[in-house]
C-alpha cells in the first residue's frame, strides 16, 4: 500500500541573486556559507528578533553519475510547555522551561536536473516538508539580493502518466456529470448514469481486490472517470507503485463544480510523495534512495 515509509516531496526549484540563477557549484557554496547562521523567519520574528531558523550539515556526494547536494533545515525550540503529575495533590501542573532542542527536515537536491527532494515527516522530531520549505527560503533570504523559488512536481500530465505506468493501490476522485462538454464515449456512459439517478457529485475511492494488481484499462471504471476530470468535471489522485518499485502518490486538488474555476486548479502543481521503506535503514542510505528515485524520475 503507497504511504508506508519516510516520506520525500518531489520538487523544482532554484536560487537566485538578483537576477542570476545560481549553477551547482554556487549553490553549494551559498549553502555553505549559510551553515549553523540562526535567521528569523518571516517580518514578526525579525521585528522580535526570534533568529530560530538554521539550515545545517550541508554536504555533497555522487549518485548516477550526478552530484548531490544535501543539508538540513530546522527550527531551534527555545521553550516549550511540560506537563508534570503531582501525585499527592492528584493535578496536573503544566510549566514552561527551556527546551534548545531542534526540529529539522532533510533536503536533497540534484542542480543538474533543477530537481529536489524534502523530507516531509512532521511530528516532535520533524517539522513537515512545506515548512520546511518556507524557513529554507528565509535561510536563502539572509545573502544580499539571494532568494529561491521551490514548485511542487506533479502537473496534470504526470497524472495521466501515473494511471498509466503504476501498480495502483489507490484512486480517489471526485467527479459531477459533464454539461454541456463532450467526452470520450466511455466518460459520456459514466456521466449519463449520474444523470439518470439525478447524482450532482460523486466523491469515492478505489483499491484492488486483496491480493490482485490494479490497472487503469482502456474500458474500465477508472479511465471513464479519468476522462470526466480531463474534461474539468472532477478532481483525482493516483497512488500507487512506480516502475521502479517504490511507493508514490499525487494528491487531489480541491474540487469546483465550476468547471473552468475548476480546470484552473487542475493547472497548478500539485503535491507529488515518494515513500522510501526506512524500516532498518541507516538514514545515509534513506538519503541516496531518495536521491536515485529523484534522478530516475527526471531523467
Amino acid at each position: 500500500m503507497a504511504g508506508q515509509g519516510r516520506p520525500f516531496l518531489f520538487c523544482r526549484y532554484k536560487i537566485i541573486v538578483g537576477q542570476e540563477v545560481l549553477g551547482s557549484t554556487a549553490q553549494y557554496n551559498i549553502v555553505s556559507e549559510l551553515q549553523g547562521q540562526a535567521v528569523a523567519h518571516g517580518e514578526k520574528a525579525a521585528e522580535e528578533k526570534n533568529f530560530d531558523t538554521l539550515l545545517m550539515r550541508p554536504r555533497k556526494f555522487k549518485v548516477d553519475r550526478h552530484e548531490v547536494y544535501f543539508w538540513s533545515v530546522g527550527v531551534v525550540v527555545q521553550q516549550r510547555l511540560r506537563a508534570k503529575y503531582d501525585r499527592a495533590k492528584d493535578q496536573i501542573d503544566l510549566e514552561l522551561i527551556n527546551d534548545g532542542s531542534v526540529r529539522f527536515n532533510d533536503f536533497i537536491a540534484v542542480p543538474s536536473l533543477s530537481a529536489m527532494a524534502v523530507d516531509d515527516r512532521a511530528g516532535e522530531l520533524h517539522l513537515g516538508g512545506k515548512q520546511a520549505i518556507n524557513r529554507f527560503r528565509s535561510v536563502i533570504r539572509k545573502k544580499e539580493d539571494a532568494d529561491t523559488e521551490v514548485q511542487f512536481e506533479a502537473t496534470p500530465e504526470e497524472v495521466r502518466k501515473a494511471l498509466r505506468d503504476w501498480s495502483l493501490t489507490r484512486v480517489t476522485f471526485t467527479l459531477q456529470p459533464n454539461n454541456p462538454r463532450p467526452v470520450a464515449r466511455l466518460s459520456q456512459a459514466l456521466s449519463d448514469q449520474f444523470k439518470k439517478d439525478g447524482i450532482g457529485k460523486l466523491t469515492g475511492s478505489v483499491q484492488p481486490s486483496e491480493g490482485a494488481e490494479m490497472r487503469m484499462h482502456k474500458d474500465g471504471f477508472i479511465a471513464a472517470a479519468s476522462g470526466l476530470v480531463d474534461a474539468g468535471y472532477g478532481q483525482m489522485s493516483v497512488a500507487g507503485h512506480t516502475k521502479e518499485g517504490l511507493d508514490a502518490e499525487i494528491k487531489k486538488p480541491q474540487f469546483n463544480p465550476d468547471v473552468t474555476k475548476n480546470e484552473r486548479i487542475q493547472e497548478k502543481p500539485r503535491e507529488m510523495r515518494i515513500f522510501v521503506d526506512d524500516e532498518d535503514m541507516k538514514d545515509d542510505d534513506v538519503t541516496r534512495t531518495a536521491a536515485q528515485a529523484l534522478i530516475k524520475f527526471h531523467e
